[in-house]
């Protein structure tokens, strides 16, 4: 029993934390409860760390648990980013051209996380390796940061009117999707390079 939970350990985590995904996405569209919405944004940070930690420390890297962690993390970034962006930004008193700069980086790596996913499907087609590079797990993390310190700053503009740390915060969210942007451009440069190595170009 302890040996079967133990090589399944890692995917009861992942499975969870795209539970936790699923219900933010479902939360950022129909509620207001901000400050639930961060703490799920730090579950689900935790539970990749914990599903990370458990495929080595087991042994249990399976081709399943690596679909289902990208699984996830799609549906923890892309559709948050976006009714981030485009249903609680405008609502913020900044200026308009603040507001486009988040909006037009948002779109960016939305793209970018297009081109990602239809590159994994075809190579997955393909029998090509799609497991994810250094360059892809370092974007994760940025985009996770962006998206917590996020719901921070509406958290603190709503309870705190003299914005506190409004800037910071604001300055902070749009560094890490632009880093996020630069290492999706490495990720794909990653993959494609794997791929060339293996047709022997």
């Amino acid at each position: 029993m302890i040996a079967l939970l133990k090589k399944n350990l890692a995917n009861i985590f992942t499975v969870a934390r795209l539970i936790l995904a699923a219900w933010l996405v479902f939360l950022a569209l129909y509620s207001s409860q901000l400050i639930l919405m961060f703490l799920i944004v730090l579950g689900c940070g935790i539970l990749d760390a914990l599903d990370g930690w458990a495929a080595r420390r087991f042994n249990a890297e399976t081709a399943i648990g690596a679909f289902l962690d990208r699984l996830a993390d799609k549906i923890f970034i892309c559709p948050v980013i976006v009714i981030l962006a485009w249903c609680y930004w405008p609502r913020l008193e900044i200026s308009l051209s603040f507001k486009l700069l988040t909006e037009g980086l948002v779109t960016v790596v939305i793209s970018l996380e297009l081109i990602l996913l239809s590159g994994g499907l075809f190579g997955a087609i393909k029998g090509l390796d799609v497991s994810s590079n250094k360059w892809g797990k370092a974007k994760m993390v940025l985009q996770a940061a962006a998206v917590l310190a996020w719901f921070l700053l509406l958290i603190l503009d709503r309870y705190f009117p003299e914005k506190i740390l409004f800037f910071t915060l604001y300055v902070l969210i749009n560094l890490f999707l632009i880093g996020a942007i630069g290492l999706a451009i490495k990720s794909l440069e990653g993959y494609w390079q794997r791929w060339q190595r293996r047709k022997g170009v």
